[in-house]
């Protein structure tokens, strides 16, 4: 089950052996892992992205975004975020409910990391939630964790859906209308329909940001399997299986 999950740390050491937890975990097979970043909360109330050669060397998929949308929001609007993955990363915050981030998981975070503390971010598999909790809790991290969901309705598709009424609701209109005022109408109307291909455009690739990001995470996890044996492989193999069909499903329900 594809899961977000941050781990508040009372310093950076600490959140440094976190993230070798994750990994200890990933090559366990108890999780998968497929993006992780690590933030510091600074005196002046700052959120700062920790770049460390230690994450380097750590298996993650590219082009996610679901990390970098919840460290968006974790750094704004009160408190800014500074780093030099800063800009990717607050790019990203539009697309919230697809990441599965909800505003309550936001709060949480944020009222957890205090001045000082320092947060590990993570996009994750996992069956059950003991094994990482465990060895979060032995370093002493908080871990909040959320179930990545379905989100059948997007705002691009209330965006679409409001634009669409209203052009509908200003066509019947113009047939009882005063001619000196058919022009405003039509302006209004085109205007709309402008707003409103721009949301399908929008939601266009959005999906087809997505559809690349599973292709590869389900391709990262095959490899990973490919190099594993037994239980570890079997686990990995499930993983595979279970993304595929909630990806199947969200490409059917748009």
């Amino acid at each position: 089950m594809e899961k977000m999950i941050v781990v508040v740390f009372d310093n950076e050491p600490k959140a440094l052996q976190g993230l070798q937890a994750l990994r200890e975990l990933d090559s366990e097979g108890e999780i998968s892992v497929y993006e992780t970043q690590i933030v510091a909360k600074e005196p002046n109330g700052a959120v700062r992205v920790i770049d460390n050669a230690d994450m380097s060397g750590f298996t993650m998929i590219a082009g996610g975004t679901a990390v970098g949308t919840l460290v968006g929001l974790i750094g704004g609007p009160v408190g800014m975020l500074v780093g030099g993955t800063a800009g990717t990363l607050i790019g990203t915050i539009g697309d919230a409910e697809q990441a599965g981030v909800t505003d309550e998981l936001v709060n949480d975070v944020t009222t957890a990391l205090t001045p000082g503390r320092v947060a590990l971010v993570a996009d994750i598999a996992e069956e059950w939630v003991t094994p990482l909790d465990t060895r979060m809790e032995r370093i002493g991290g908080v871990v909040f964790r959320r179930t990545r969901t379905l989100v059948e309705t997007t705002q691009d598709d209330r965006d679409a859906a409001a634009h669409r009424a209203e052009m509908e609701q200003l066509k019947a209109e113009r047939a009882q209308t005063r001619s000196d005022r058919l022009a405003k109408i039509d302006a209004k109307v085109d205007h709309l329909r402008a707003k409103l291909e721009n949301a399908i455009e929008r939601k266009r690739v959005k999906m087809q940001s997505r559809q690349q990001q599973r292709e590869a995470t389900i391709e990262a996890l095959q490899t990973k399997a490919a190099k594993s044996k037994g239980e570890i492989r079997r686990r990995q193999e499930a993983r595979i299986t279970e993304l595929r069909r909630d990806y199947a499903e969200k490409a059917a329900g748009g």
